[in-house]
């Protein structure tokens, strides 16, 4: 029995919190569903004041059946006026899902339906002892609005009572009284039960959505970032070599078609060796990572940088002829100049080869034949002594 009860807490409190989370999406649900079904119930409940409203001017009817016809036609009037009401409320606060009266409407809804539907039952006891209205009434009020269960149950009790006291006051036969008591108690525990079920459905449905959009942004997150670690260095975060390369093809295209000419800068670290030698090799991963900050601060927003492998280095310049190129180059090579990487409080200066090299569109040269002047460039470069442009 012990075991009973604390699975039976530990289901409770389970089932409060899954509520809680689908609690905002119930209230937007219930909204939307307002909005569409409340005009319908407004056009069903004129048809019934038209045609009420012609049987009370055109026949002939016993005094008792002509107060009942009033009756149902003042009903559906009534509740014709308050769903119209809740029909422009549910349209002017659709959005307002975190207000009092977003998160009130639903409840009103599903109170009125509950009281109109009593109200037909009572009145129909002098006629008929049927009390199929209430039957429907209650199923109808659990399709329409998903409600908590215990704010159902609430909802359901006080139906019940107003049932209890409504039908006495106009159904004089006490074995049908007791009758019509015991199966509106039935339909209001059938009514329960199903926005029980209908509510629970929806908070398995919704938590499984939520959970599906969840693993699919975390594979497209995923899927994005293998994307990117595909096409740049993992050290640096500059292009990869072959992103680079297709990237560069790509802008020489573009080049070619609007007649501008493009440069690249080939760049090779100084001695690097002796960083590694030295301070061993994560300092030279300090060392490449302080090129790419520096190289990425000195060229404009439209030039692109890459790391080739090892101590390697490749820019691309769109729309920069063979002596702007040469400028930028020995402004970087500058830069890299006085801006040492710090490490383990020594501050390692590095310089740097470059070679230049430019195409025009009218050459039509590819990258390849581009890369092979900078690479030659650059072998000059270190001929030369190091650290410059050539």
């Amino acid at each position: 029995m012990h075991a009973l009860i604390t699975e039976i807490r530990r289901r409770a409190t389970l089932w409060r919190s899954e509520h809680d989370q689908v609690a905002h999406a119930a209230r937007s649900t219930n909204l939307q569903r307002m909005a569409n079904l409340t005009p319908a119930v407004v056009f069903i409940n004129a048809v019934f004041i038209v045609w009420l409203g012609a049987q009370l001017l055109m026949q002939q009817d016993t005094e008792l059946v002509t107060q009942w016809k009033l009756a149902l036609f003042l009903t559906h009037l009534l509740m014709a006026s308050g769903f119209g009401i809740l029909t422009w409320s549910a349209h002017a606060h659709r959005h307002a899902v975190k207000s009092w009266l977003g998160r009130g409407l639903p409840l009103l809804a599903a109170c009125l339906g509950e009281v109109f539907v009593i109200g037909f039952v009572t009145f129909d006891q002098w006629v008929s002892p049927n009390i199929s209205p209430y039957l429907l009434g209650s199923i109808a009020v659990s399709l329409a609005v998903y409600l908590r269960p215990v704010t159902s149950a609430w909802v359901s009790v006080a139906s019940y009572c107003l049932f209890y006291y409504a039908i006495g006051l106009t159904q004089n036969n006490a074995e049908q009284l007791l009758s019509n008591r015991i199966h509106g108690l039935a339909a209001v525990a059938m009514g329960w039960a199903l926005s029980v079920f209908l509510w629970r459905k929806f908070t398995i449905i919704t938590l499984q959505r939520e959970q599906l959009e969840n693993a699919n942004i975390e594979l497209q997150n995923k899927h994005k970032e293998l994307q990117r670690l595909t096409r740049l260095d993992g050290l640096t975060g500059l292009y990869n070599r072959n992103t680079f390369v297709e990237l560069t093809r790509q802008e020489l295209a573009r080049a070619q078609r609007q007649g501008s000419s493009t440069s690249i800068l080939l760049l090779d670290l100084d001695f690097f060796k002796r960083v590694n030698d030295t301070w061993g090799h994560p300092a030279g991963d300090a060392v490449l990572k302080n090129v790419a900050i520096v190289a990425n601060s000195t060229v404009r927003a439209t030039d692109l940088v890459g790391r080739l492998g090892g101590e390697e280095f490749i820019i691309l310049l769109p729309n920069t002829t063979l002596e702007a190129a040469r400028r930028l180059a020995e402004k970087l090579r500058a830069n890299l100049e006085r801006s040492p990487t710090l490490w383990e409080k020594t501050n390692i200066v590095s310089t740097v080869s470059i070679g230049v090299a430019s195409t025009t569109a009218s050459e039509k040269h590819d990258f390849d034949h581009l890369y092979s002047h900078a690479d030659t460039a650059l072998y000059s470069a270190k001929e030369k002594g190091r650290n410059r442009v050539v």
